[in-house]
């Protein structure tokens, strides 16, 4: 894998079948697309490799959302995608780490796309409405990206992050399970924000 780890939302928002009128997700596709293009071309990367979680309730026979929004993203770089890794939403710590940890010696030339969201209980208007639990759980996963912190991010406790839809947090638990066999992971500008009450997240992580 190469040096970076990108960190993107899973917000249907970003794709062209759900932009009305007003591209409300023009910013935040920016931000995500300039995190993957600026990886690949400090990695050289040959593609990207997108970790994804399973859709919560699956509906036809489409790919999961995460997928979806990954690929797109990494379209508008001009990016291949070169392999999809999907792990089950609901997946346990073990079988994150597992998995981050056969992910972290494959594809040497490729940059990691994590795409995940953090809680969709930020506010009344917020899918599953308010739960203040969730603002203490987001906090301490912006600050486990902003610390480089892989340990931060297996603490995320998977019950309370489903009760709290946190979709993302089986892909960020792969993740940290990658960061976690690379000495002196950096972390670079972390953006965030909740407009409609669920985190979304674009952060770039780096090893010297």
């Amino acid at each position: 894998m190469s040096r970076s780890v990108v960190f993107v939302p899973s917000a249907p928002m970003l794709l062209p079948e759900y932009t009305g009128r007003t591209d409300a997700a023009a910013a935040l596709r920016e931000r995500a697309v300039e995190a993957i293009r600026s990886a690949g071309e400090g990695d050289g990367s040959d593609g990207v490799v997108l970790v994804v979680a399973t859709d919560r309730e699956q509906r036809g026979t489409r790919p999961p959302l995460g997928q979806r929004v990954g690929t797109h993203l990494a379209g508008l770089t001009g990016a291949r995608v070169a392999d999809v890794v999907t792990v089950a939403w609901d997946a346990s710590l073990e079988e994150c780490r597992a998995l981050g940890q056969q992910l972290a010696s494959a594809s040497p030339g490729a940059t990691l796309v994590v795409v995940a969201d953090g809680s969709a209980r930020r506010g009344e208007k917020a899918p599953g409405h308010l739960d203040e639990r969730a603002l203490v759980v987001d906090e301490a996963l912006v600050g486990a990206l902003r610390d480089a912190d892989p340990d931060a991010l297996f603490a995320l406790d998977p019950a309370l992050c489903a009760e709290l839809l946190v979709h993302g947090r089986a892909p960020l638990q792969v993740a940290a399970a990658v960061l976690a066999e690379r000495p002196g992971v950096v972390a670079g500008d972390v953006y965030s924000e909740d407009p409609f009450g669920v985190l979304h997240v674009v952060a770039v992580l780096t090893t010297p």
